[in-house]
């Protein structure tokens, strides 16, 4: 046996002294109270000291041993003790009025004296082992108050920080569409100054002069328009403005704009293109498609043709824009998408926020970019989820 468990306290109840003379010789072992009579019993387990297990006859005079019992599950101070009946009754019926009672074990007289020990043995592992359970739970129950009070405490510390972030970036907003605003005024009377001095000037020299401003002029106007839209898509998080786009037919008009402006520097092939609807922001899609021609015809090598291709599956819609390039690797493929990623790498210094643009424009729809160089290409992919 456990010795541990030999500094259990147990209550013999019995009326009968030679029971009570042999349960206490073979108990010998343990810490022992006696009690001769059902009374007499419950002024013990009441007590401030009670038993951590009884041995309870169940015919005694005045009250019962089942009488006992349902006293003590009715206390909530020994509801948990483990009793185990003595009794000479051996019917089904007394067996099981025994458990109904609350008794936890039902030995017969007259009893194996080894039988009995291993019940009760088994009796006060059993009681041990729900008292660690029970401390187990106080423990883990602390825990987790002290750890739901850090979490409360962190919760209330992030909604802070959340609110001064909401405020910083309703800040950032304004002041972009501020700037935005104050630049736009000086940048139209700039534009305007160097349209009208290209008309009145006739020196070549001063013609490319003003030629410059104005294209640097109109640069600065296009980067601030971009810069504030990518902020407005991020603050929002979500589309404002629903459209049934034909992309094909966008697709044309943008080329088109693109030509009659004398930005298009190479060739652009549609005939891999296929009609295709979607449902979002045309303004900003129309954009992005803008960006994305320029972007590759400013990466195209050789005068090679610009190829724009699309299609669809079961999850998405795609279009696929392809130029001839000189190598890039993966970490100049990442920056791409970030602004001013590749500032180095531009010989004017013009790197713009065109990709960073079109990821904001795809995140925006719910979609995906993707840069990619494969066999002297570049390939930038949009995926648009089916809706």
């Amino acid at each position: 046996m456990n010795k541990e468990l030999l500094n259990n306290t147990i209550l013999i109840v019995d009326d009968t002294p030679e029971n009570l003379d042999v349960l206490n010789g073979l108990l010998s072992d343990f810490k022992r109270k006696i009690a001769i009579n059902g009374e007499k019993a419950l002024k013990i387990a009441f007590s401030d000291n009670p038993p951590d297990l009884i041995l309870l006859d169940v015919m005694m005079p005045g009250i019962d041993g089942f009488e006992v019992c349902r006293k003590l599950r009715e206390n909530n101070s020994t509801k948990d003790i483990p009793v185990i009946f003595l009794t000479a009754k051996s019917s089904k019926e007394d067996t099981v009025k025994g458990f109904e009672a609350g008794g936890q074990d039902y030995v017969i007289k007259p009893f194996d004296h080894l039988e009995l020990m291993k019940r009760v043995e088994t009796q006060l592992e059993l009681k041990n082992q729900r008292e660690k359970l029970r401390e187990m739970n106080e423990i883990l129950d602390q825990k987790v108050k002290e750890r739901t009070q850090e979490l409360e405490k962190a919760n209330s510390k992030l909604e802070e920080a959340l609110i001064k972030l909401r405020g910083l970036d309703n800040a950032k907003t304004n002041f972009l569409r501020l700037v935005s605003h104050e630049l736009r005024t000086p940048l139209n009377g700039i534009m305007g100054s160097a349209y009208f001095l290209k008309e009145i000037v006739e020196d070549a020299k001063m013609i490319e002069f003003i030629d410059m401003l104005k294209i640097s002029a109109e640069r600065l106007d296009h980067l601030s328009n971009m810069a504030l839209e990518i902020t407005d898509m991020q603050a929002s998080g979500k589309i404002s403005n629903y459209d049934i786009i034909e992309l094909d037919e966008l697709l044309k008009e943008i080329i088109s704009q693109l030509k009659r402006s004398k930005v298009l520097t190479h060739h652009v092939d549609i005939s891999q293109f296929t009609a295709l609807e979607l449902v979002g922001d045309q303004d900003r899609i129309s954009k992005a498609l803008k960006e994305l021609i320029i972007n590759a015809c400013k990466f195209a090598i050789n005068n090679s043709d610009v190829i724009i291709r699309s299609g669809m599956d079961e999850q998405s819609k795609w279009i696929c824009v392809e130029n001839e390039s000189e190598f890039i690797n993966d970490d100049r493929l990442h920056e791409m998408r970030t602004p001013f990623g590749l500032a180095k790498s531009h010989s004017d210094g013009n790197t713009g926020l065109g990709l960073a643009f079109v990821n904001t424009v795809m995140a925006y729809h719910g979609g995906s970019l993707n840069i990619s160089y494969e066999d002297g290409k570049m390939i930038v992919c949009l995926k648009f989820k089916n809706v």
